[in-house]
């Protein structure tokens, strides 16, 4: 049985995501993961996942020895054209997130702009799991989504807006007990038009705390932004950090 992403992402939407981040909101974003995942030039970090690469490899620009997974063909070949033009020794995988096998490689982890809860509750958790084990000992994963308590309170169950030359329509509706919201989006580019299903997990800190610990991650922190600062049932997005042991 097929999963709404499957080919969620081979469409219309690759103009939507490519209209999405200017330049300068990507280079705040890259600054804020290179300083909460504490990394410092020659080591190596895992974006999963990576899209067209629009982190990984400003982050390969810094020094860092870049890792990038998706399961998008497209965005692949897109990503290892842009690394090859700039001569970045960026590794780019074609793969099903929670397919990774990495065994202590890593000295950081990402999981950038709501990537995190496509899948079941026991998947979610898989998941991190793997990350977990991709991670060296005192190794970062790094997860941004949209805060669960900015949604209760912000929740539009329907929207129309323009990304580049694409018309976005959503309806949404909450799923309070499974904490998910269910779209569907319609996109619409010249006489073309596409209409995709969304089922994403939503969640608060306490959520996404309660999730790291259970897969082995410890020191956890919280953060609102953007800006970046203290997270509140005000901030709109919500990243989490959580650190493997040492020992």
């Amino acid at each position: 049985m097929a999963e709404w992403f499957d080919g969620f992402f081979d469409g219309i939407y690759a103009n939507v995501l490519a209209n999405t981040f200017d330049e300068r909101r990507t280079a705040r974003h890259v600054r804020i993961v290179k300083r909460l995942l504490k990394l410092r030039r020659g080591q190596s970090a895992l974006d999963v996942p990576c899209g067209m690469g629009r982190l990984t490899i400003p982050l390969a620009r810094m020094g860092l020895d870049m890792t990038g997974v998706d399961l998008t063909p497209l965005y692949i070949r897109r990503a290892r054209r842009a690394a090859k033009k700039e001569g970045l020794p960026v590794r780019f995988i074609q793969s099903d997130m929670r397919a990774i096998d990495f065994d202590g490689e890593f000295h950081g982890a990402l999981n950038w702009f709501g990537s995190f809860g496509y899948f079941s509750d026991a998947e979610n958790l898989a998941f991190a799991r793997q990350v977990f084990r991709a991670l060296r000992p005192g190794g970062r994963f790094l997860i941004d989504g949209i805060n669960k308590s900015w949604i209760l309170s912000h929740f539009r169950p329907r929207s129309d807006e323009m990304r580049g030359r694409v018309r976005v329509q959503t309806e949404s509706k909450w799923n309070a007990r499974k904490g998910r919201v269910v779209s569907t989006w319609t996109l619409t580019k010249g006489a073309k038009t596409e209409r995709l299903r969304v089922d994403m997990w939503i969640f608060n800190g306490a959520d996404i705390r309660r999730l790291l610990r259970a897969a082995g991650f410890r020191e956890i922190e919280l953060y609102g932004y953007e800006p970046l600062g203290r997270l509140s049932r005000h901030t709109r997005r919500i990243i989490a950090v959580g650190r493997r042991p040492r020992t």
